[in-house]
C-alpha cells in the first residue's frame, strides 16, 4: 500500500516515473508510444463458468520474438461464450474464482505474481463511454469538458458514437457517479476481459486489427486506423461475456491506485497514479493484452485514454 503523499510529492513522483518509463497515452498520432511496463464468436472447447484452479500452473506460453517478447502463439486455449444479462447498456457478470495476472515469465514484472481470487457478481458497461453520453454530463454541469490536448481527441470530432477520450481520472470518476455507477476495479476489469480462461486477448490469442484498434505491431508508430473506432464496431474482439473493446480503442481508467506488484490483499487506498487497462489505438499489441497494466497520473488526459463504468450487483 502506498502512503499518502503531499500533493507536490505525488506530482513529482508521477512525473519522475513517467519520464523513466515513457507513456503511450499522451502520444500524438505521429508519435511512437513506449510501453509503461512492459466477432467471430469464440470457439467452444470447455464448459462455461469453469473455475480457475487454486494451484496455478504456467498456463500462458513462454514464447516470443525480438519485436514483441510477450507475443503469444496464434493458437491457444479455446473459449466458451457465456450468456449474461444485458440491461441499460450494462452486462451482469457472474463473478467467481479466477486467476489474475500473468504466468508468462517474459511478461513485465508488474503483471505478477499471478494469483487466484474470488470476485463478486457485478455490472459493467458493454462499451466504452461515448462522446454523446459524456456530452450529456457536461451539459448538465456535472462533468468538465475534456481539454483538447490533441487534434485526435474525440469530444469535438463530430461523431457521438466514438469513445470519449482526453478525460482525466477525476472526470471519468465524476461521470460514473453522475450515471449512478462507479469506475470498475482493476480485478473486475481483468475478469471482464478473460473470465476464467488464461487468454492473452479477450477473443483468445494473437493481436488482430480485425478485433481491436491498436498499433500495427510492436515496432510501428502507425495504428490500425487513424483514430479510435465507434464503440462496439469490432464484435470479434468481445470477451466471453460480450464486453466490447477491452483491448485497444482507448485504454481505460480503473478505480484502483497503481502499485508495481499485484497482490492478493485489499487495493491500495492512496498513491501517485491510477491504473489504466487494455491499451488503446496508440498502444502496441503487448500493452493491449488482458493482463497488461499501465498507469496515469492526475494530469493524464491524452487521446489514447477513455473509460467505462461498473456498479455493484443488487
Amino acid at each position: 500500500m502506498r502512503a499518502r503523499h503531499p500533493a507536490l510529492v505525488v506530482i513529482a513522483v508521477a512525473a519522475t516515473t513517467g519520464a523513466l518509463l515513457g507513456r503511450a497515452a499522451d502520444a500524438g498520432p505521429g508519435d511512437t508510444p513506449h510501453p509503461a511496463k512492459p466477432a467471430v464468436d469464440p470457439l467452444v472447447a470447455a464448459m462455461a463458468g469453469t473455475p480457475a484452479r487454486d494451484d496455478i500452473e504456467p498456463d500462458e506460453p513462454q514464447g516470443g520474438n525480438a519485436d514483441n517478447p510477450y507475443e503469444e502463439p496464434k493458437k491457444g486455449p479455446a473459449l466458451v461464450k457465456q450468456t449474461v444479462v444485458l440491461q441499460d447498456g450494462m452486462l451482469r457478470l457472474p463473478g467467481g474464482r479466477f486467476t489474475m495476472g500473468s504466468t508468462n515469465l517474459r511478461a513485465p514484472a508488474n503483471e505478477r505474481p499471478a494469483h487466484a481470487l474470488t470476485i463478486a457478481p457485478f455490472w459493467i458497461d458493454r462499451t466504452e463511454v461515448t462522446v454523446a453520453a459524456y456530452r450529456a454530463c457536461v451539459e448538465s454541469g456535472a462533468c468538465a469538458k475534456p481539454s483538447r490536448a490533441s487534434a485526435t481527441c474525440t469530444y469535438d470530432a463530430g461523431d457521438p458514437d466514438l469513445p470519449v477520450s482526453c478525460v482525466h481520472w477525476k472526470d471519468a470518476d465524476a461521470f460514473c457517479h453522475f450515471a449512478n455507477k462507479r469506475l470498475p476495479t482493476e480485478r473486475e476489469w481483468e475478469y471482464a476481459a478473460r473470465g476464467t480462461f488464461p487468454t492473452s486477448f479477450p477473443w483468445g490469442t494473437g493481436p488482430s486489427c480485425t478485433n481491436a484498434i491498436t498499433l500495427l505491431n510492436e515496432m510501428s508508430g502507425k495504428s490500425c486506423q487513424p483514430r479510435p473506432a465507434r464503440v462496439g464496431s469490432h464484435p470479434g474482439g468481445a470477451s466471453i461475456f460480450g464486453v466490447m473493446d477491452l483491448s485497444g480503442n482507448v485504454e481505460e481508467w480503473t478505480d484502483d491506485w497503481y502499485v508495481e506488484s499485484l497482490g492478493t490483499g485489499p487495493s491500495p487506498r492512496s498513491g501517485a497514479a491510477h491504473v489504466l487497462r487494455g491499451g488503446g489505438w496508440l498502444s502496441p499489441p503487448s500493452m493491449s493484452r488482458t493482463t497488461s497494466r499501465n498507469w496515469g497520473s492526475a494530469l493524464e488526459a491524452g487521446p489514447n485514454v477513455g473509460f467505462r463504468c461498473a456498479r455493484d450487483s443488487e
